[in-house]
């Protein structure tokens, strides 16, 4: 069967399974299947999404799941490229493919250690004889390699950046630490079912020395640059930030939301707030800091001023007055009058 042809670069050898899922055509006797389709092809269509978000639901506890397509050297080192939907990655995992091992178009598993889950699941192209339309196709048929005979692991990740006006031959650049987990964070799939998930981005950014940008115009002129893109080294020099909540029984009082997660690079405070992403800057970190038993405001203006330090003849005072009451309408700090609580 098509199907079944497409998908055989993701068969596995064993015969245990997480979850099994069916599918039939309509009007077949087999009408409660998981997935439905009118035609072969929109039953592949659909098949290839539902399997994916399965696959991604299954391991969310486990992986950090980059929106990505990536590709594996002879040595077991994968390049995964990050970017949203339209972005241009299944055309360039098929570029890429024909050069090195083909890992995903679609979904990057990264363990704890580094380690790369292979999906090579089919890819969508744009169906020759009607042009309008898409179709599902196994990596050997497009002449995609297979994957060498080693662990994976992840080597590099690069953000895309596509555009028909870039520069030819592309360019790569380093991406600012800051800036790479604000463009990341949004391309991952379950980031806050993980245990310390900033951290544990951090820890995978400074894995593989940073992430890059790829400017480029054509996918057929990238292979040529991923020598380049594995050799970036640079740290991200991060750490941890407390994140619990503390209410005082102050009259007056302020406090942290509670954040998911929290790390400081350089003179900047990362928060994961949900799925958002919050970047505190200037007095920012300080005044998330000097919250962590429920300050009134005055012991607020204190500490912070303590931090920072003195600004010359001026009073700083009305300036961390004034941050902090942006950072409680932002949703980042919590106000509380607890005596107009109190029965």
């Amino acid at each position: 069967m098509d199907i079944e042809r497409s998908w055989q670069a993701a068969k596995v050898d064993h015969d245990s399974h997480d979850l099994i899922l069916s599918a039939a055509l309509v009007g077949e006797e087999n009408t409660s299947a998981d997935v439905l389709g009118g035609t072969v092809r929109e039953l592949s269509a659909l098949l290839s999404t539902r399997v994916t978000l399965a696959a991604i639901e299954q391991r969310k506890h486990e992986l950090v799941m980059l929106h990505a397509c990536a590709i594996a050297l002879p040595e077991g080192d994968v390049v995964a490229f990050v970017g949203p939907s339209g972005r241009g990655k299944t055309t360039l995992a098929t570029a890429l493919g024909r050069h090195f091992g083909y890992v995903t178009d679609e979904t990057v598993g990264i363990a704890a250690d580094g380690t790369v889950l292979p999906y090579q699941k089919p890819l969508s192209v744009i169906d020759a004889l009607d042009p309008g339309a898409k179709k599902q196709v196994s990596p050997a048929a497009l002449g995609l390699r297979s994957l060498p005979d080693r662990a994976l692991h992840i080597a590099a990740i690069v953000l895309l950046d596509r555009d028909d006006t870039a520069p030819e031959p592309p360019v790569v650049d380093d991406v600012d630490p800051v800036e790479a987990l604000v463009r990341l964070v949004p391309e991952l799939s379950y980031l806050p079912e993980l245990p310390n998930p900033l951290q544990r981005l951090a820890d995978l950014i400074d894995g593989v020395g940073g992430v890059r940008r790829l400017h480029y115009r054509e996918s057929t002129s990238v292979p040529v640059l991923v020598p380049e893109i594995i050799g970036a080294q640079r740290s991200t020099n991060w750490r941890p930030l407390p994140v619990a909540s503390f209410t005082s029984p102050s009259a007056e009082c302020y406090t942290r939301v509670q954040a998911l997660d929290a790390i400081a690079i350089d003179e900047y405070a990362v928060l994961l707030l949900g799925s958002r992403v919050v970047v505190l800057d200037g007095i920012g970190p300080a005044i998330w800091d000097s919250l962590h038993d429920g300050p009134t405001l005055d012991v607020v203006v204190a500490r912070v001023l303590i931090a920072v330090g003195p600004a010359g003849d001026m009073d700083p005072s009305p300036l961390v007055i004034a941050a902090l009451d942006a950072m409680v309408d932002s949703g980042v700090v919590e106000y509380h009058n607890c005596a107009e609580r109190t029965p």
